[in-house]
């Protein structure tokens, strides 16, 4: 029998000047979980610019955030269909 799961990853950088600072990633499951991660690219970079960077996760976070709050209400509107 085949089974299949859908996953969401999300990616994004941090840029400045034309230079990648931060990387973000999010791996979201079919239940709405997820995992965030930064890793800094360019560590000088990141500690001249701490606030900008701060900022764009903050930003990746909450775009997270939306993904998360649509992939359960699909899961939830496919749970009231199939029950």
């Amino acid at each position: 029998m085949l089974k299949t799961t859908k996953n969401i990853t999300v990616t994004g950088h941090s840029v400045i000047d034309d230079t990648n600072a931060v990387y973000f990633r999010a791996d979201i499951n079919p239940d709405g979980e997820s995992q965030i991660r930064q890793s800094i690219q360019d560590q000088g970079l990141y500690d001249e610019n701490k606030e900008e960077c701060r900022k764009d996760f903050a930003d990746f976070t909450a775009q997270v955030y939306e993904i998360e709050d649509q992939a359960v209400e699909e899961i939830d509107d496919r749970g009231s269909e199939e029950g």
